[in-house]
């Protein structure tokens, strides 16, 4: 998988998106990228969205969103997404 690439405007807009309709789940997407254990409502409105949007593969019924890997490590970079916060939000740097 190392020749995939990730389009970085396209994902850091539909994490805008998602942020905007949705915080909520914003920030449930964003724990999910960094604790590959956690699990959640697998009916929440943000897996379907994000899921059309290419961030994530799919929810399973057991509440364990499924990453691409490539996607995964773009979402816990500090430098593409700021989840150190209460509040965390998309940067846009890349």
């Amino acid at each position: 998988m190392r020749g995939k690439k990730i389009d970085r405007a396209a994902v850091l807009r539909g994490l805008q998106t998602i942020e905007e309709e949705d915080y909520d789940g914003f920030v449930l997407l964003i724990q999910a990228a960094r604790n590959r254990h956690a699990t959640f409502d697998p009916d929440l409105p943000v897996w379907k969205h994000a899921q059309r949007l290419g961030i994530i593969v799919d929810c399973n019924r057991g509440g364990v969103p499924e990453f691409d890997e490539l996607m995964r490590d773009f979402l816990r970079d500090a430098n593409n997404v700021d989840g150190s916060d209460r509040r965390p939000f998309v940067k846009g740097r890349h």
